[in-house]
This record gives C-alpha cells, sequence and structure tokens, in this order.
C-alpha cells in the first residue's frame, strides 16, 4: 500500500507495503457532477496513449467503496449517499459494487471498525457505533443490496483480514499476536494493527466477523465475499514458530529464509482453503475473491491459489508506483488465476499512507495499460475509492470505462 518516488526500493509492492506495516477531506459521492466532462482518452494530457485500438471486453465493472473508510462525514455512507451512487453507476453501465465494510483509524482517524450493526456479543468492542449504518434503526446496505439487484448490479461484501484496534480487539480476542520479523539483536520489529492467524485469537476473530457479516447480509444478490492479508508476512511471532516446530520439528528461527519460505507457502495456502470452506459453510455456493498481488513476503503462491476455492483474485493495481512493464509482470505471476483489478483512482490520501495519487490525465494513461495488457487473465475491474476522489476523478472513472466492453 505504501510508495515513494521512483527509487529501487520504492519501485518493490513488498518493500513497500513492509514499509507502511511498520508504521503503528471531501470525497466525491455527495456530488458526482465534475467540473467538466473530461474528454476521451486521446485529450488526456500527458497520458500515454494505448496502442489498442478495440475495446476489451469484462465481465465485471464497478466500485469498491468504504461503507465508512476515507468518507468526509463523521458517520460514513448515509442512505442518500448511496442511493445516488447507485443511480449514477446505473446510469454508467456498471455491473458490480464492493462494499468494503470497515474501517481502521491508523488509516482513517474519523472512522474505527465494523460499519453494520453486529449481533455477536465478542465483535461489539470492535463496532464503530458512530457509524450510520451500524445503527439498526439507520442501517441501510440491506436497502441498497435489493436496490443494486434491480438495477442489474451485483454486490460484494469485502473486508480486511486480520487488521483490526489492537486494544479494542483484545477484549474480547486475548490470545492474539502481531506480526513480527525475525528477531535481530537491538532491532525489535513487529506490526501494531496486522494480526498474525496462527494466533489462535486472531483466527477465531476472522471466523467470527465473517459470519455475522455475511449471516446479517443475508440476500441473493450479495454474490462474492473478498478480502485482504490472510497471509504469512514473513511473521516470527511464537504462534508462527511453534507451527514450524510441529510441522518440520525445526527450528524457524535457524531456518534459512528459502526454507521458511517454502513452508509458508504450503502453511498460508492451508489456511486459506480452510477459511474459504469456512465462507461457504455459511452462504454454499458464494465466490470468494482474494485481495492480493502474490507478494513473497505474504507467501501467496499464485499456483496454489486455484486449489484454495478462489473464483477471482482483486490484486492491488496502482496504490504503489509502477511501470507499464511492471504491472504487467504482476499480472502475469497470478496466472492462471482470473483477476479483476483492483484499480486505485484515489487522490485523496489516507493517513500513515504513502498513496500514489492518481489524476484524470493519469486514470486515463493507466486504462491504456489496462487495454494493452496481452494476458488473458483479466476479467474486470474494480476501482477504489469514491470516498477519496475529487469529482474530477469520478468523472474521469466514468468516461474511461466508455473504452471497456462488458
Amino acid at each position: 500500500m505504501n510508495c515513494g518516488s521512483t527509487s529501487a526500493q520504492e519501485q518493490q509492492p513488498g518493500v513497500s507495503r513492509r514499509r507502511f506495516l511498520a508504521t503503528a477531506s471531501c470525497g466525491a459521492l455527495a456530488s458526482l457532477a465534475a467540473d467538466r466532462l473530461l474528454a476521451g482518452p486521446a485529450q488526456a494530457t500527458g497520458a500515454e496513449p494505448s496502442t489498442n485500438t478495440t475495446s476489451r471486453k469484462f465481465k465485471y465493472v464497478g466500485w469498491q467503496v468504504g461503507v465508512t473508510y476515507q468518507s468526509p462525514q463523521p458517520g460514513g455512507m448515509t442512505r442518500d449517499d448511496m442511493m445516488r451512487m447507485l443511480d449514477e453507476m446505473a446510469r454508467h453501465r456498471m455491473n458490480f459494487l464492493s462494499l468494503q465494510m470497515l474501517s481502521f483509524g491508523h488509516f482513517d482517524p474519523k472512522h474505527d471498525g465494523y460499519c453494520w450493526p453486529v449481533t455477536n456479543p465478542k465483535l461489539k468492542p470492535l463496532w464503530d457505533s458512530t457509524s450510520v449504518n451500524g445503527q439498526p434503526k439507520t442501517e441501510f446496505v440491506r436497502e441498497a443490496i435489493a436496490a443494486a439487484a434491480e438495477r442489474g448490479i451485483e454486490v460484494q461484501l469485502f473486508m480486511n483480514w486480520g487488521i483490526w484496534n489492537p486494544g479494542k480487539l483484545q477484549k474480547s480476542y486475548p490470545e492474539t499476536a502481531n506480526y513480527e520479523k525475525r528477531p535481530q539483536p537491538g532491532k525489535p520489529w513487529k506490526t501494531t494493527w496486522f494480526f498474525c492467524p496462527d494466533s489462535p485469537g486472531a483466527w477465531q476473530a476472522g471466523l467470527d466477523d465473517m459470519t455475522d457479516l455475511l449471516t446479517y447480509y443475508a440476500h441473493p444478490n450479495v454474490v462474492s465475499y473478498g478480502f485482504e492479508n490472510l497471509c504469512s508476512h514473513d511473521c516470527f511471532c511464537k504462534y508462527t514458530q511453534k507451527k514450524f516446530q510441529d510441522e518440520t520439528g525445526k527450528s524457524l528461527l535457524k531456518a534459512s529464509d528459502e526454507e521458511r519460505y517454502e513452508w509458508a507457502k504450503a502453511h498460508v495456502a492451508g489456511l486459506l482453503t480452510k477459511y474459504v470452506q469456512h465462507i461457504r459453510r455459511v452462504v454454499p455456493k458464494i465466490d470468494v475473491w482474494l485481495h492480493t498481488f502474490g507478494a513473497r513476503d505474504w507467501a501467496h503462491d499464485p499456483k496454489r491459489l486455484p486449489d484454495c476455492g478462489f473464483n477471482y483474485l482483486l490484486p492491488h493495481t496502482f496504490h504503489f508506483r509502477t511501470s507499464k512493464e511492471k504491472f504487467f509482470a504482476m499480472l502475469g505471476r497470478l496466472e492462471p488465476n482470473q483477476c479483476v483489478l483492483h484499480f486505485s483512482a484515489r487522490d485523496i490520501r489516507p493517513a500513515n499512507y504513502g498513496l500514489w495519487k492518481q489524476t484524470p490525465e493519469s486514470i486515463a494513461e493507466k486504462v491504456g495499460w489496462v487495454l494493452d495488457y496481452p494476458g488473458k487473465n483479466l476479467a474486470g475491474v474494480l476501482f477504489y475509492n469514491p470516498n477519496a476522489m475529487s469529482p474530477r476523478n469520478v468523472q474521469a472513472v466514468y468516461e474511461q470505462i466508455k473504452r471497456f466492453d462488458w
């Protein structure tokens, strides 16, 4: 998620991710009218033109929006915000809406926690009681799911696995651990808001919040569940050390980086498989998407992911500074998995997060890259996050999707 300017380190998503993990506005939804109607891609000043003269066929084109995350309003989105967005999506033929159902105070100090009326008492400390949608009397996402169906828009519920406020999480789930790097004398390192799935409390919290969310929003138009971050992050916490010892008979502290990585790929694939199976016990036949770009330290092995039960990957796209060649290489690395791009079109940064800001011109340029991608594993694009986009960037997205066919 983090990024920089032009250094070799900043060009690498995995390195940038580690940097932001170590760190313990006026949105576009109120008015989707732009200052001016942006011209097509040929008039986008400074944009690299696409060499592809034909439109690209996609299955999914739409938004991912935080119901509270990066909203300019204290209570997050309102019913009117959501209905206005659905109408705009329908007018521009978008067919998919992914709803991010939590926020994190570390990246958005105005909003923290789950933004639906949670029913599991253990989750109450993590509930955002200030969110409009989080209150039973003003909850509106149920209505929005049905309204989306009427407009031909499918809905996904999305969560960030294991990113929780530590003080709140440990009130109900004390047996948890943050990700920790390999111990070095005088250089202790651990995250604060990112939790390791090998710790029993974190694993159970991830099962509980997903179950509560999918049960609360049981509706046939909730066609998929997506999540991020159930991974490795090169963790050396006490729980991961014990797992490695139990499964290999060796000490993780004495293992080479390659030994640890090969074990982590298999281990994380097992965790992902168990989690997907649990999702489908709650909602049989639901599609499951994983938000990942296959970074080595996450141990998301693209070749193993189809057997974990995923329908699509939702790779980070243009959150980080990159080049056209590296963008192509990232998607190629994720083969054979079908991908729907998690295309960051934001120009408003979260806190503690070095976002690569986009402009109408850069959005046009990056859509050209998408059109030029030569691979066969690209199924769609979700643009993220209209809460953190100026009206001009929102309108740029609507203009640029005219270059797609779906």
